[in-house]
């Protein structure tokens, strides 16, 4: 939603207390004690009573707010300023914007919000036509070691964290000709996944929890890939320094690679490595519902309430 609606609809903290109880009631409140649904409203308790048992479940309880003292109206305002843009904001300026006196619980919400997006995005599956790359983003490791050892570049350097990329992209048999200038492949929803290495077993691995085996792979002639034949249907390799315009081929693929390092680099200047998978979760969550329009905020409502 634009930022004239976002402040109409949630002007004051009871407003967004009031939607945010509305949105998971219809959800479901369900006790943690026995299991029973039925519950009535406690609000001067801002929690649910359970009509069986007793027991009480606050209004955060289970969600990515759950160990916040932040205000609702902060979590809002964080989830409108992410959703408003296809880029993101760093933490230094939603600090800003909110006007709070501390960095670390502004933070660590953001990272809260991020964690939401990518639990959100692990429930679904590639299906059909998948493109898969290898990615390479500039981080700052916890310990960067000897400063005599001489710096490596791509696979094997030091300051790279490695990513594995897959994203839909099925071929298009019949393109109209106003779109004879655009990809020959359809794209759909993206997963981007910090990795330990880049060996076989461990791409496998992962693709095991993110495609399905019905599915046709394209990738380059990268030894790491040489395993796929055994967990998916059909795998179609490409050497692609044989080819002078290998950004064809692999249309999609390189461009969310290329599209996420701008954005990073842009924005937050430098990533540590343990959060950068935060970072890709808020992408290719946006990515995957770019046609969400002002929908978007409260699909993300949603997966921060069911976050647990």
């Amino acid at each position: 939603m634009n930022l004239f609606d976002f402040i109409d609809r949630f002007r004051t903290e009871q407003d967004c207390i009031t939607y945010f109880k509305i949105v998971k009631e219809k959800l479901g409140v369900i006790c943690r004690k026995c299991q029973n649904t039925g519950h009535y409203w406690k609000s001067d308790k801002l929690s649910f009573q359970c009509k069986k048992c007793g027991y009480r479940t606050a209004l955060r309880s289970g969600t990515a707010m759950e160990n916040s003292r932040l205000p609702y109206l902060y979590w809002f305002k964080a989830m409108h300023l992410l959703t408003a843009t296809r880029k993101t904001f760093s933490a230094n300026e939603v600090q800003r914007q909110l006007k709070h006196n501390r960095y670390e619980p502004i933070w660590n919400m953001l990272h809260q919000i991020r964690k939401a997006m990518g639990r959100r995005d692990s429930r679904y599956n590639l299906t059909e036509f998948i493109e898969i790359d290898e990615g390479f983003f500039e981080t700052i490791k916890q310990s960067e070691g000897d400063e005599t050892e001489p710096r490596k570049r791509g696979r094997g350097s030091q300051k790279q964290a490695k990513v594995l990329v897959l994203i839909e992209s099925k071929p298009i048999e019949d393109k109209p000709e106003k779109y004879k200038y655009k990809p020959d492949r359809q794209v759909g929803h993206l997963k981007m996944i910090v990795m330990p290495d880049l060996k076989a077993d461990s791409i496998n691995d992962e693709v095991k929890k993110s495609v399905d085996k019905e599915t046709v792979v394209l990738s380059d002639a990268y030894i790491g890939y040489n395993k796929l034949e055994e967990i998916i249907k059909e795998h179609q390799i490409v050497n692609t320094s044989q080819i002078k315009e290998s950004h064809k081929v692999l249309p999609w693929v390189h461009s969310a690679i290329g599209n996420a390092k701008k954005i990073f680099y842009g924005i937050h200047h430098s990533n540590h490595e343990d959060y950068l998978q935060y970072y890709l979760n808020e992408y290719c969550y946006k990515y995957n519902r770019r046609y969400y329009g002002e929908k978007l905020f409260e699909r993300l409502l949603i997966a921060c309430i069911e976050y647990s």
